[in-house]
């Protein structure tokens, strides 16, 4: 079986408020050597990591992250929503992430903002030497083709549901520009797209595993997936090291 990377997404998310420096911290205790973050852009041209559009549902404010200035961003709570013990979390910027992680885990970096801004993505992480142990990820092929044009030596990840196109299409389109992955949803993940991808000199990374903690992780071990991203990197290292042991 061809390793599998154990993608922690938004960090150590099913216990810690998601995409902050404490859950991020917590999945590199845990001993995962992949993170999988947000990117969006406030007002003001500060890039956060952030999943949502607004921060209404993370955090104690209101509004959407492209209408904030940082100063008003900044000294949102960001952990109280999980639980009152992280009272006092904050949205970090993208660049306080890459500095907090310093190359000692890989980070997914998925792009949340529009097309235009990827250029400034790139240049971020240009500038803290990152390449090397990032990864571009996003669901719109025309951002994925603008962070090919501005960042070809930046490893690229094409998220797709797989809906309106072939599998084997998708793989194409990522031969075809040097995408290293094709990011699957899990639940339209088979046996027949892992052995294309592979043929094809693809990583296949799944996704949207929702709470499992179990029976779909082992499914797409036992198919050969590179990668899955779960809110329960905890639970997909317990199977790892299960299947590690000589008498499993």
């Amino acid at each position: 079986m061809r390793g599998c990377m154990n993608i922690a997404h938004r960090g150590f998310s099913a216990r810690y408020p998601e995409n902050t420096l404490a859950s991020f911290r917590a999945a590199m205790d845990l001993g995962c050597e992949w993170l999988e973050c947000d990117v969006r852009r406030t007002l003001d041209g500060v890039l956060v990591v952030l999943h949502d559009a607004t921060v209404d549902r993370t955090t104690d404010g209101t509004g959407a992250i492209a209408e904030l200035t940082w100063p008003e961003v900044e000294r949102l709570d960001a952990g109280s929503w999980k639980d009152g013990a992280f009272r006092g979390e904050r949205i970090p910027t993208l660049s306080h992430l890459l500095e907090a992680v310093a190359a000692r885990a890989q980070i997914v970096i998925e792009l949340k903002l529009p097309l235009a801004f990827a250029p400034e993505v790139a240049e971020c992480v240009r500038s803290a030497d990152a390449f090397g142990w990032t990864v571009a990820s996003a669901f719109e092929w025309e951002t994925i083709l603008r962070v090919r044009e501005v960042a070809p030596e930046w490893r690229t990840t094409w998220l797709t549901a797989l809906k309106g196109i072939a599998p084997e299409e998708a793989i194409r389109r990522c031969v075809e520009v040097g995408v290293g992955t094709l990011a699957s949803v899990a639940s339209r993940t088979d046996s027949a797209l892992v052995e294309a991808a592979h043929a094809a000199g693809l990583f296949v990374r799944c996704w949207g595993l929702g709470d499992d903690t179990g029976p779909e992780l082992r499914r797409l071990l036992e198919l050969g997936v590179d990668g899955m991203t779960t809110d329960h990197p905890d639970a997909l290292m317990r199977i790892l090291r299960e299947r590690e042991r000589p008498d499993a």
